[in-house]
């Protein structure tokens, strides 16, 4: 790649991570008040905020978990700006800020490898029922199909307490709540591991694009000219669709 080319995409990469360590600290202050709300829902809602759970040598962790009689909710809170587009099953969601499109990874499915890992560690047969919710702050104005679990942070607790059927027996709701905070790993050395881990996969993404390079299928980044101007974009396309933001 030529000179300027590797100085914008350096450019680019310090850019993604400082927006990252701005999403994070907005994120974990929309967590807090996530939790202050659902620490509203009656006593028979018993809520867990930030559950750790490792298996297999892979840690999850997950932002919020309301088990009740009526199902089990797994809520991942987001903080974004503009308008966020997608549907349920894209691999990808739009965010769109005064004209300017970036990818953000599908929320929906995100948070679906969360409520997989609760049923595995519940050995769930599908008998019990467990949500996915994805909620923004209003800082988002969501542009998505309204029928998808996707809410305002202000919305959750109405959607929860929207569910009336009692699906789970009062003794099996105690066990599920009583199964998870066991299973929630509270070491901080742990925790701080895992957040290393993450770092790390972001680190490994960065020094990739760095060098040119797809951190998805390492592929070659190439120059592209699209609607709203240039940038650079995965030489496999359209079997990879990463864009260097």
């Amino acid at each position: 790649m030529e000179g300027n080319a590797v100085i914008t995409i350096l450019i680019a990469v310090v850019l993604v991570a400082a927006g990252i360590i701005w999403r994070r600290t907005k994120g974990q202050r929309g967590e807090k008040q996530v939790a202050v709300l659902l620490s509203m829902l009656p006593k028979e809602y018993k809520v867990i905020n930030d559950l750790l759970l490792q298996s297999g040598g892979y840690s999850t962790q997950i932002d919020h978990v309301v088990v009740s009689a009526y199902g089990v909710f797994v809520i991942e809170t987001k903080y974004y700006k503009g308008w966020i587009y997608g549907g349920e099953n894209s691999e990808f969601w739009t965010q769109n800020i005064y004209g300017h499109k970036y990818e953000l990874r599908n929320p929906l499915r995100q948070n679906q490898g969360h409520v997989k890992a609760i049923q595995r560690l519940l050995g769930n047969d599908g008998t019990i029922p467990i949500h996915n919710i994805v909620a923004f702050s209003r800082q988002a104005t969501l542009k998505v199909d309204r029928s998808l679990p996707v809410l305002y942070w202000g919305q959750i607790v109405r959607y929860i307490r929207r569910f009336k059927e009692p699906m789970i027996a009062e003794e099996e709701v105690g066990e599920i709540y009583r199964t998870l905070m066991n299973s929630n790993v509270t070491d901080k050395g742990a925790r701080k591991l895992h957040i290393s881990s993450v770092r790390q996969n972001q680190s490994r993404r960065n020094t990739a694009v760095a060098k040119g390079k797809c951190p998805l299928c390492g592929g070659n980044l190439v120059l592209r000219n699209g609607r709203y101007g240039r940038f650079y974009g995965c030489s496999n396309y359209p079997s990879c669709k990463y864009i260097l933001k």
